[in-house]
């Protein structure tokens, strides 16, 4: 046989061989994962549609906005009431299905009592991967436009190491959002799923986005984080947007696993925005630092279901304190008197 029939036959029998665990995969849900888009603002959003999540392979819907929330939203309706959240994958709900992260929970219990008249949505504007700077920037874009929210909660993100994309200009951004765009390519692939981003992530997958984001390949080097004032200048923008908008803020301040003592310089800046500004904070890092935390979490820093239920409780009870969600209630009793 010649030399060019053996190569056609490897060649052939490669690409059956791919074939073959490509639809093999997708059975076991690889293939399936949230495709992000590029976008020209925030770099990277989530395309709309049902996919599953990169671990444990939960069900993961994206509405027609691009948020995580079971349904397009539209103009709200009587009696509505309409919180984002906004952070990294901690508020995407990295891990959990549909039901079990704290925004979908936050919901739930909302809607459990107190108000019966007011039907309250809150809906995830978490996206993988966000630094603060682009968590704010996304809450600015709700702001602007025709999506009508009644309250804004602000997560703490974890990227930290981050914060410089929000400001890349010309071919640095357009090197970012080429690099989403193949990754989004990629991540339809069950073979780069299964070997890339579950197999190989610690190894392949993180040394990538280092050399992209970072210069390196080194996963254990840490780009020097941006000064407190530039967070803190991102928490006033949020805020000053918040309140042209007249939509009150709350800001979630999220701690990983096992930190009870000391906290990261943007936490505390967070927590001293908070009180300079009288801004209500849902500190996550005091309900926590007591608590056995190894139920909590499924890794260093992304909650487990359990973790979620906490956060959304700590939430629910920060928001039944505030005047927006009293005079939501007092409409309901209006109505109720108004009506006997």
């Amino acid at each position: 046989m010649s030399k060019k029939r053996w190569f056609l036959r490897g060649v052939g029998w490669f690409a059956v061989i791919c074939i073959a665990l490509e639809l093999g995969l997708r059975l076991f849900g690889y293939g399936s994962y949230t495709i992000f888009r590029p976008d020209q603002r925030l770099l990277w959003v989530p395309e709309p549609g049902n996919k599953l999540t990169v671990v444990n392979h939960q069900r993961i819907n994206i509405n027609g906005e691009g948020f995580r929330y079971p349904v397009d939203l539209g103009p709200k309706r009587a009696g509505e009431f309409r919180v984002f959240t906004f952070g990294d994958s901690v508020t995407m709900g990295w891990g959990v299905d549909d039901e079990h992260h704290y925004s979908a929970l936050l919901e739930k219990t909302l809607n459990g009592g107190g108000c019966p008249n007011t039907h309250f949505e809150v809906v995830s504007a978490g996206v993988d991967a966000y630094p603060n700077s682009l968590v704010t920037e996304r809450l600015q874009t709700v702001l602007e436009g025709n999506l009508q929210p009644d309250m804004l909660v602000l997560a703490y993100s974890f990227n930290t190491g981050m914060e410089h994309l929000a400001r890349l200009q010309g071919s640095q951004r357009q090197k970012i959002l080429r690099a989403v765009q193949l990754k989004s390519l990629a991540r339809r692939s069950a073979i780069y799923d299964f070997l890339i981003e579950d197999i190989l992530r610690n190894l392949a997958y993180y040394r990538f986005r280092e050399l992209l984001i970072q210069g390196t390949w080194n996963t254990a080097y840490q780009k020097a984080d941006d000064s407190t004032d530039n967070f803190t200048a991102g928490l006033q923008a949020a805020l000053n947007d918040s309140r042209a908008h007249n939509v009150p803020l709350v800001l979630l301040l999220l701690a990983s696993e096992g930190q009870t003592s000391k906290l990261h310089p943007y936490q505390q800046a967070m927590i001293d925005f908070a009180r300079a500004n009288h801004v209500p904070i849902v500190n996550m890092f005091e309900t926590w630092r007591t608590e056995d935390q190894h139920p909590l979490f499924m890794d260093h820093v992304h909650p487990s279901a359990k973790g979620h239920a906490e956060i959304a409780d700590a939430i629910a009870q920060t928001i039944r304190t505030l005047p927006a969600e009293t005079a939501a209630c007092q409409g309901d009793a209006k109505t109720s008197v108004a009506s006997k």
